[in-house]
C-alpha cells in the first residue's frame, strides 16, 4: 500500500514505493490549529471511534463548513482499515465540498487530491492516479510549497514509470531533484537519486542505475550517515552491478551492505545479503562459495518463523548443488521448498519447485517421476493462468468500481452545481425584484412630489387670483379705481365701437379718481375737451357715470 503523508510528517515517507508501506502519518489541517479530536483518534489507532465521529459531523447539516475536512479524515480512516474503495469515495467527497476552494482549505485540497491519487495507484488505476497527482501539482504551485511540488513530481513519475513512460518519468524525477538541490536538502537529494536508480534498474539500464546509486550513497555518507539507509543503498548498488554482470563489484557492495546492517544488529537483512552473495557466486559457477553463503542464510532463517526467506536461501543452495551435479541434495531441498511454498500459499514458487524437481529427476534418468512432477507443474501452471485471469477480472472490477465511485461523485458534484446555480438564479430574481421595487418606489415618490408641487403651484396661482379679485372687489366697494387694473384690449373686444388711445387714457385717469380739471391739466387739454371725451366714452360703454364705467371695466377684465 502507498503511503499517505501529512504536511508535518517526514516528507520522504510520502515518496516511498507501495511495497515499503510503514505507517500512515497525519498532520493538522485547518488554520494551523491544534490536532483535532478525530486526528487524535486516528493517531492512536482508534479508527472505529474516528469513523463514528466523522459520520456524526458529515450527517449534521449545521456543520457544512467542516464537511471537507471530516470527509478527508474519513478517507484516512477507511485507508487504515484497508477499504480502499470507501477511502476513495470520501476523498472525492471532500474534494466536492463548496468550501474546499476557500483560501484556508487550499492545503487540505492539495493533500486530499494527492491521497485520491495514492488510492487510484494502489487500485492499479495509474491513469486516474496521474490525473489527480497532476491536479495536486497545480495546487502545490498555487500554494508555492516547494516541498509539495517536489513530492508531486515524484508521485507523477511513479505512475508514468508503471505505464512504461521512462523518459517523462525521469524528467519529473530530475525536476524534483533540482528543487531539492535549490533547497540544499541533501537527504531529499539522495532519495531522488535512489529513485532515479530504481527507475533505471526497473527499465533494464543497470549502468545508469549504478551512477545514481553511487551519487546517492556519497551524499548519504556526507550528511546523516544513517546505517539503515546506507545498507539498503549498498544493497541496491550491488544488485545493479549484478545486472551489469560485474560480479566483483556486486560482491564488494553486498559485503558493505552486510557491514552496515551489522552496525544495527539487523540479522534478517544480513541473511538476505548472504543469499545475494550466494546468487553472485552461483552466477560465477562458484558452487563452493555459494554453498557457504547459502548455508549460513538457511541456518539463520530456520531460527525465525517460516517465511519466504527460507525459500530463497534454499533456492541458492539448490542452484549450487545442481552446479555440482549433487541431485540428491537438490531433490531434498526442492521437496522442502515445495512444502514451504504450500504452507505459505505461494503458488508461483510452488510451480517453480515442481518444475525444477522434474528437471532434477530427468537429469537423474528418473523420467517417470520427472513426468509426474511435470504434470503437477502443468496443473499448477493452469491454476496460475486461472489466477491471472481472476486477477485481471478483479482489476477490471476494481477499475469499474472506482470509475463508478468517481462517476457518482461527479454526478453529485453536478447536482450541487445545479443547486448552486438555481440558488444564484433565485437570489438574482430577488435582487431584481428588490431593485424593481426600489425603482417603482422612487418613481412613486417622484410622482407624488410632482403632484404636490403642481398642486402648490396651482394653489399659489389661485391665491394670487383670489388676492387680485379681492383687491378689485375692495376697489369697487370702496370706489378706489386705482386698485382696479383696466386692460384696453379686453374692453375694446367687448365694444362695437372701440375706444381710441386718447379716450382710453382719459377713462383710465377718470377711473383713477381724478376730476376733470386734473385730467385736463395732465393731458394738456381744456376741461370741455375732457367732458366731450367722457361723454363719448360713456356712450360707447353704455353707462352714464364714472361708477358705472368702473363696474363695467371690472366685469369685462375679470372674465
Amino acid at each position: 500500500m502507498s503511503i499517505i503523508v501529512k504536511k508535518h510528517s517526514n516528507m520522504w515517507l510520502k515518496r516511498l514505493s507501495p511495497s515499503f508501506l510503514l505507517v500512515l502519518l497525519c498532520f493538522t489541517f485547518v488554520n494551523a490549529q491544534p490536532v483535532s479530536r478525530v486526528q487524535e483518534l486516528i493517531d492512536t489507532g482508534e479508527y472505529e471511534r474516528a469513523r463514528i465521529l466523522c459520520d456524526s459531523v458529515l450527517n449534521d447539516s449545521s456543520q457544512k463548513n467542516n464537511w471537507a475536512y471530516y470527509a478527508s479524515k474519513q478517507g484516512d480512516v477507511f485507508y487504515f482499515l484497508g477499504d480502499l474503495k470507501q477511502s476513495l469515495k470520501y476523498y472525492l467527497q471532500a474534494l466536492e465540498q463548496p468550501n474546499i476552494d476557500h483560501a484556508e482549505n487550499l492545503l487540505l485540497k492539495e493533500e486530499t487530491t494527492s491521497y485520491a491519487g495514492f488510492v487510484f495507484r494502489e487500485l492499479g488505476l495509474d491513469e486516474q492516479a496521474e490525473t489527480y497527482f497532476r491536479a495536486a501539482l497545480e495546487q502545490a504551485f498555487v500554494l508555492g510549497d516547494s516541498v509539495e511540488i517536489a513530492i508531486c513530481y515524484y508521485n507523477i513519475s511513479t505512475v508514468l514509470l508503471n505505464q512504461g513512460m521512462l523518459d517523462e518519468s525521469m524528467d519529473l524525477l530530475q525536476k524534483a531533484y533540482e528543487i531539492d538541490v535549490i533547497r540544499k536538502d541533501t537527504a531529499a537529494i539522495g532519495f531522488d537519486l535512489t529513485m532515479m536508480g530504481n527507475a533505471m534498474q526497473k527499465t533494464g539500464n543497470p549502468e545508469k542505475a549504478i551512477d545514481y546509486y553511487r551519487e546517492s550513497i556519497e551524499l548519504l555518507v556526507k550528511s546523516t550517515g544513517n546505517y539503515n539507509s546506507l545498507a539498503k543503498r549498498y544493497g541496491l548498488l550491488a544488485e545493479a552491478f549484478m545486472g551489469a554482470s560485474k560480479w566483483d563489484s556486486a560482491t564488494y557492495y553486498t559485503k558493505k551492505s552486510i557491514a552496515a546492517y551489522s552496525e544495527q544488529s539487523d540479522s534478517v537483512h544480513i541473511g538476505e545479503q548472504w543469499v545475494l552473495l550466494a546468487r553472485i557466486a552461483n552466477e560465477q559457477d562458484n558452487a563452493r562459495e555459494a554453498l557457504s553463503w547459502g548455508r549460513k542464510a538457511r541456518n539463520l532463517f530456520k531460527s525465525y518463523p517460516v517465511s519466504s526467506n527460507q525459500l530463497y536461501a534454499n533456492a541458492s543452495l539448490i542452484s549450487a548443488y545442481r552446479l555440482q551435479a549433487n541431485y540428491a541434495q537438490s531433490t531434498d531441498l526442492l521437496k522442502e521448498n515445495i512444502l514451504l511454498a504450500e504452507k505459505l500459499g505461494l503458488l508461483y514458487e510452488l510451480h517453480e519447485g515442481y518444475e525444477q524437481l522434474a528437471q532434477v529427476y530427468a537429469l537423474q534418468g528418473n523420467f517417470r517421476t520427472a513426468y509426474q512432477q511435470s504434470v503437477i507443474a502443468s496443473d499448477l501452471a493452469d491454476s496460475i493462468s486461472t489466477l491471472e485471469t481472476n486477477k485481471a477480472t478483479e482489476r477490471m472490477r476494481v477499475r469499474y468500481d472506482a470509475e463508478k465511485i468517481e462517476s457518482e461523485n461527479k454526478v453529485l458534484q453536478l447536482e450541487n452545481e445545479v443547486t448552486r446555480a438555481e440558488l444564484a438564479e433565485r437570489e438574482a430574481e430577488i435582487r431584481n425584484l428588490i431593485l424593481l421595487g426600489v425603482i417603482l418606489l422612487i418613481i412613486a415618490i417622484a410622482a407624488i412630489v410632482i403632484i404636490i408641487m403642481r398642486a402648490q403651484y396651482k394653489t399659489r396661482l389661485l391665491q394670487a387670483e383670489i388676492n387680485e379679485l379681492r383687491t378689485r372687489i375692495r376697489g369697487i366697494l370702496e370706489f378706489k379705481p386705482e386698485e382696479v387694473g383696466i386692460v384696453k384690449e379686453q374692453i375694446n373686444d367687448s365694444l362695437q365701437d372701440s375706444l381710441s388711445d386718447r379716450e382710453f387714457e382719459i377713462l383710465n385717469l377718470a377711473l383713477s379718481n381724478k376730476n376733470n380739471n386734473e385730467i385736463a391739466d395732465e393731458i394738456h387739454v381744456s376741461v370741455n375737451t375732457v367732458k366731450y371725451h367722457l361723454k363719448n366714452i360713456y356712450s360707447k360703454l353704455g353707462v352714464s357715470n364714472r361708477k358705472e364705467a368702473l363696474k363695467y371695466a371690472v366685469q369685462i377684465t375679470s372674465t
